[in-house]
């Protein structure tokens, strides 16, 4: 019996002495402030500006041959409105395909860059883990996975900071 209780005690005692090192990040607020991200944000919407601007000079010309065509119709053989009605579909269907065409590589572009900011904001968590003993970096969203946390362990703001100083160096 004494064995048992001198056994317990000394796990015990290693155990209290082995304290688990946790921290958390809360990930919405740190790539919301992040100016990496900001970046990201701002060069997205230049570039869907940008195919805006040209799938609109596109969509207004297209308007102006509808509209043309509307005007002749009445005066057109019945050949000759099918034949352009044609021609004017086929123009509607490529604009329609060079949209969803432009939407597609907004969507790749910008998930791209998104798997960019979160490897490197892994590799920042990690190295700042590692460098600072922590045993365990939780990820949060708003309130979501840690339902409380200590200020005391919320690294976001640290880990912004890195960040931050590591983008304006490059």
């Amino acid at each position: 019996m004494k064995k048992v209780a001198v056994l317990f005690t000394t796990i015990l005692l290693f155990t209290s002495c082995t304290q688990t090192k946790i921290g958390y990040v809360d990930v919405e607020e740190l790539m919301k402030e992040y100016d990496a991200t900001k970046d990201v944000e701002a060069s997205l919407k230049a570039d869907q500006e940008k195919m805006g601007k040209s799938l609109d000079s596109l969509s207004t010309a297209f308007q102006t041959k509808v509209q043309a065509y509307y005007q002749k119709a009445n005066r057109m053989s019945a050949k000759s409105r099918q034949t352009k009605e044609e021609e004017l579909q086929k123009e509607q269907q490529a604009i329609q395909q060079q949209q969803q065409q432009a939407q597609q590589l907004l969507q790749q572009k910008s998930q791209a860059e998104i798997d960019k900011l979160t490897k490197k904001v892994d590799s920042v968590v990690n190295a700042y883990a590692i460098a600072n003993k922590f045993n365990i970096v939780l990820g949060t969203q708003g309130n979501g996975t840690v339902m409380y946390g200590d200020d005391n362990i919320n690294l976001t703001e640290t880990v912004l900071d890195i960040l931050n100083v590591e983008y304006e160096e490059k």
